[in-house]
């Protein structure tokens, strides 16, 4: 059984991409079938994974065109191994042109679910990166997704853009566009656990959101390694693996896989 899980927050610079990359890395390292999808124009996840989305072909643009036109795309093509055990399904710049495509067409919001529904069983974990947005896209990805994970960056005001992600889950739920929908985890990233800032920050979010919602007991500490392993096109755990930042994630990996078992168990 395939776990879908998309990374989204309406805040840009959360750590989103960095989330999606390393967890794929985390779990891939703990012997699991893994798939990233990168569902940003920017390309951010295929460039962290090793790819160039001006050079690498076909992407999940050409899946997306492929359907829109009536025709059935074949993912599997567009689906990339990467250096580091996990698949990647990278994206590039015209990916922002399918949202347009989308506005007029049938079913616009299930057409990341349709495109993924051939190779999902291929995979213990699919991992969804979007674009810091609730457009249609992250709309198909929360569609498309069993759960999703909110990463918030331990600063103020913060947590807002967690309150629009919720709403927006509720509202797909209500809708009926995916009943099951919820919320796999909170995670706290970017933190200094030095200053009273974050502090007070990692309180309100226990504050607000812990009676409702799982909060990853791992909290991801800001570093430039992340930048770094970035620009080398790697995750931190293949870049620098002792660096606390491989260990955090190595523990959120460690998390999602022990909770999601348990919640199968749970409903045989």
């Amino acid at each position: 059984m395939t776990r879908i899980i998309t990374i989204a927050m309406q805040k840009g610079g959360v750590g989103k991409t960095t989330t999606t990359i390393n967890l794929a890395a985390g779990l891939a390292e703990l012997g699991y079938q893994v798939l990233a999808v990168d569902l940003d124009p920017q390309g951010n996840l295929s460039q962290h994974a090793g790819f160039d989305p001006e050079q690498v072909y076909p992407t999940i643009y050409d899946v997306f065109k492929a359907e829109l036109d009536g025709q059935a795309g074949d993912v599997s093509e567009a689906i990339h191994r990467g250096e580091e055990g996990f698949d990647v399904l990278p994206s590039q710049p015209e990916l922002s042109l399918v949202e347009l495509s989308l506005m007029n067409a049938l079913s616009r919001e299930r057409f990341l679910a349709t495109i993924l529904e051939n190779v999902k069983d291929n995979y213990d974990f699919i991992l969804i990166d979007c674009s810091p947005s609730l457009n249609l896209l992250v709309i198909n990805a929360l569609t498309a997704a069993d759960s999703v994970i909110i990463p918030i960056q331990t600063e103020f005001l913060a947590a807002r853009g967690a309150s629009m992600v919720l709403s927006t889950i509720e509202t797909i739920r209500q809708r009926k566009l995916n009943p099951d929908l919820h919320v796999e985890g909170i995670l706290l990233t970017m933190a200094d656990t030095r200053t009273l800032l974050t502090k007070d920050v990692l309180a309100a979010v226990e504050n607000q959101y812990g009676a409702d919602q799982h909060i990853y007991e791992a909290v991801v500490k800001r570093s430039v390694r992340f930048g770094e392993s970035a620009v080398a096109g790697q995750s931190i755990l293949a870049y620098d693996p002792g660096n606390p930042g491989a260990e955090a994630y190595r523990e959120v990996a460690s998390e999602v896989a022990r909770r999601v078992s348990e919640e199968r168990v749970r409903h045989g």
